[in-house]
């Protein structure tokens, strides 16, 4: 390839293969034009077709993500009417939907910002609907701080200074098999979060993973106290699942609508007994879990410092506890 300046290129190309040379000359007859012309219409074709495929891929990955989200649209956390290139519109500030449904049929390509905003409606990630990269739900690998003031802060996304959180779900999912894994799921207005964690909510732990449940169970503690008497988040509901294996992984997986996975999934109120003696005697969410609660209780008992937050817990008088009360008094918190 040779140029000449810089508005006008010419190609030379050397060594072209017999039978392309005669497909051209074919071609070019079929259609009354000079090669040359044949040659310049091929190049135009291949030079436009990657543009094609792109409009083409998001426009599959739009009707994906607007599947997922009809899919969680039956979610009772979701109030969301139906979805459709209308609502789309209407949603991201489209004064016409025609626009729209060419994006979704894949006659036209959305902007980056028309497509961020879609990602956010639909409640999926917007690096996947624009770019491809990732999947659609997110899911990320974390441990919940195991200092119980810190913990609760953290599993509400609470800011340290305000203590107000925007989080309206909060999730404990425990593995319905033998090792029993723990995942948790954040939901805001816009997004879910699946975090996976190393806890082990069983039997099966080593020391530290003894100690890290122990300290987890503080966490629950301090978490039900405030969330039951502080009114720290009115609108936020906590609540927690056994999953099966498969519900498991599809969880983890980021393809899967995490609202949607969890409406099919009865709640049940082991995060809320776990800790607490007056309760857990009188369930049995899975095998081993009463001797799981009776040895974790009397191992925090045995444990002076332990025994000291969870007295500081059940009396109200837990730094977190104080320093919300406190908030609400200055009326920093709507409560």
């Amino acid at each position: 390839m040779e140029r000449k300046d810089d508005s006008v290129a010419s190609l030379t190309i050397r060594n072209l293969d017999d039978t392309l040379i005669s497909a051209l000359k074919r071609k070019a007859g079929a259609s009354a034009r000079s090669v040359e012309a044949e040659l310049r219409i091929a190049l135009k074709a291949w030079a436009d077709q990657p543009a094609m495929m792109q409009v083409e891929a998001v426009s599959q990955r739009l009707q994906q993500a607007i599947a997922l989200a009809e899919n969680g649209r039956a979610s009772a956390f979701s109030t969301r009417p139906p979805y459709s290139a209308a609502r789309l519109a209407d949603a991201i500030g489209e004064d016409h939907v025609t626009p729209v449904a060419q994006w979704i049929e894949g006659i036209a390509e959305p902007s980056l910002s028309q497509l961020k905003a879609i990602a956010a409606y639909c409640s999926v990630s917007a690096d996947w609907l624009a770019y491809g990269e990732g999947t659609p739900y997110l899911c990320e690998y974390d441990r919940i701080p195991e200092n119980a003031g810190q913990g609760v802060l953290w599993l509400l996304d609470a800011d340290p200074q305000t203590l107000k959180t925007h989080l309206q779900g909060l999730r404990f999912i425990r593995c319905a098999g033998e090792r029993g894994g723990l995942l948790l799921v954040k939901q805001w207005a816009d997004k879910d979060l699946v975090i996976r964690t190393p806890y082990v909510v069983s039997e099966d732990t080593g020391g530290g993973g003894r100690s890290s449940l122990r300290n987890l169970t503080q966490v629950w503690h301090l978490l039900y106290q405030v969330y039951s008497e502080c009114d720290l988040a009115p609108d936020l509901a906590i609540t927690s699942h056994i999953a099966s294996e498969r519900t498991y992984r599809q969880l983890q997986d980021g393809w899967h609508n995490p609202s949607a996975l969890l409406h099919d999934l009865s709640s049940l109120p082991w995060w809320e007994d776990i800790w607490d003696s007056n309760e857990f005697a009188r369930s049995n969410y899975w095998p081993g879990w009463k001797k799981l609660c009776t040895d974790l209780y009397e191992e925090i008992s045995d444990s002076k410092s332990a025994s000291n937050i969870r007295e500081s817990i059940e009396s109200g008088e837990h730094p977190l506890s104080k320093e919300i009360e406190n908030a609400a008094l200055l009326g920093k918190l709507d409560t």
